[in-house]
């Protein structure tokens, strides 16, 4: 019994979560060309942490307090060490972080 209940809260917990469209995805613009809409700085920051970075594709996210860019890519010299990676930079061009896709 105890892990049914347990199970429903977790449901409870987690489905609206799993089933709304959420303020950064609601608010997800896509640039239609890789550097329309994004500053010169984030543009320099982006260059001179990954010069060797293929196929960037940008996209803006903003909400009420902020403007974030990210910055959707390639690295790797070799086919088997390709990584897709996502950086994600403040409008002053400030790296935040980057994760792999």
């Amino acid at each position: 019994m105890k892990k049914i209940f347990l199970a429903a809260v977790l449901f409870m917990a987690v489905a609206p979560l799993a089933f709304s469209s959420g303020i950064i995805r609601s608010h997800t613009i896509v640039a239609p060309s890789p550097i329309d809409g994004v500053p010169a700085e984030v543009i320099e920051s982006f260059n001179s942490r990954f010069p060797t970075a293929t196929n960037v594709q940008w996209q803006i996210i903003s909400s009420t307090a902020t403007i974030l860019y990210v910055a959707d890519f390639y690295q790797g010299d070799e086919p088997a060490r390709i990584k897709h990676l996502q950086a994600t930079f403040a409008a002053d061009g400030t790296f935040l972080g980057k994760q792999r896709v």
